[in-house]
């Protein structure tokens, strides 16, 4: 198993040799929320689209 700083090693090396700091900050803050987001979707805490419609149309009040 990986720790979380070989993954993240793995996904810098992925990138293009001239990225910029903000690029590779942006692109770990990706694949941290992606995996936050599957972590969520595994444990069964999700909600339909027609509850984000209502959740977003509630904010737009």
């Amino acid at each position: 198993m990986n720790t979380a700083k070989d993954e993240l090693k793995t996904l810098l090396e992925q990138q293009p040799e001239d990225s910029s700091s903000e690029e590779l900050v942006r692109e770990l803050a990706f694949h941290v929320m992606i995996q936050r987001g599957l972590a969520d979707s595994d444990a069964g805490r999700t909600i339909s689209n027609e509850e984000m419609g209502r959740r977003i149309r509630a904010w737009q009040k």
